[in-house]
């Protein structure tokens, strides 16, 4: 398998990388400023799988070629990014969890490509080894 110009990817992942770390260390000062809420609240934490599912996304953007669907992925990767940030200026009700859905729904359909393309990838090089060895022979 090739990757096709994955420096957009890398730096999208790094750019949610970032903003995960910070906050991470956001809710950790949180966490010592109102430690006997801590106890109390059951927080819900989006953060780390959201980096999660930029990450394979972003995958699967460094595997597809380059054509229409490789712009549309990274456009997509861009408003995840944009709206998660921003949501808190959109006056839309929940909206950071509706973009957390559609990243999370987004990030199992690429799982199934990727598995499908690495399935792929596999056959065609078991194939490949058949042919070379009947050629040998």
């Amino acid at each position: 398998m090739k990757f096709y110009k994955p420096l957009f990817s890398i730096i999208v992942i790094l750019i949610q990388l970032i903003l995960s770390i910070k906050e991470y260390f956001k809710l950790q000062e949180w966490k010592k400023a109102n430690p006997e809420l801590d106890s109390l609240i059951n927080l819900n934490i989006t953060y780390d799988l959201l980096f999660l599912f930029v990450f394979l996304i972003g995958i699967y953007e460094m595997l597809t070629k380059p054509n229409w669907l490789k712009i549309v992925i990274r456009i997509f990767l861009v408003c995840i990014i944009l709206g998660t940030e921003f949501s808190d200026f959109i006056p839309i009700d929940q909206f950071y969890y509706d973009v957390y859905n559609a990243a999370w729904f987004s990030a199992v359909i690429t799982v199934v490509l990727i598995l499908i393309r690495i399935g792929k990838y596999s056959f065609e090089r078991r194939i490949n080894n058949k042919k070379l060895n009947k050629a040998s022979r």
